[in-house]
């Protein structure tokens, strides 16, 4: 049996980072990542950094639940960003093309600091109505 997904998140000013220890996967309908991340955004926590410094390995679902959770907070007014993805987190997103979604950083401190400047938001995003 795979260990679950360890989930820590800390605040930053406005900026909830949420860290990640463990395996990112689809694996029984676990879907702790996403309940805490629509958690946060219900409790009026729009700007979150996910960090996978800690994150062994992601799976195509683990990749679906990131991009989901992208798409539930943009469409709220968040912004959704990503911290210190591994090699191996770094390659499923450029095989899947999400290294162009989402906007990526090494500096925890850089990444926090970002949410001062407007973020465009890609095509594909706009095109859904709001609240789907």
């Amino acid at each position: 049996m795979v260990a679950a997904l360890e989930i820590a998140e800390r605040r930053r000013g406005h900026v909830t980072v949420v860290g990640l220890t463990g395996r990112l996967v689809a694996d029984d309908g676990d879907s702790s990542f996403a309940n805490r991340i629509t958690s946060l955004v219900a409790s009026g926590s729009g700007d979150v950094v996910v960090d996978f410094e800690r994150v062994t390995y992601i799976d195509s679902g683990g990749v679906a639940a990131l991009v989901s959770m992208y798409f539930h907070i943009v469409r709220r007014g968040g912004r959704l960003k990503l911290l210190r993805p591994s090699d191996r987190v770094r390659c499923m997103l450029q095989m899947t093309r999400l290294v162009e979604v989402f906007e990526i950083f090494n500096d925890e401190a850089a990444a926090v600091r970002s949410f001062a400047q407007p973020t465009p938001v890609p095509a594909m995003v706009r095109r859904f109505p709001p609240g789907r």
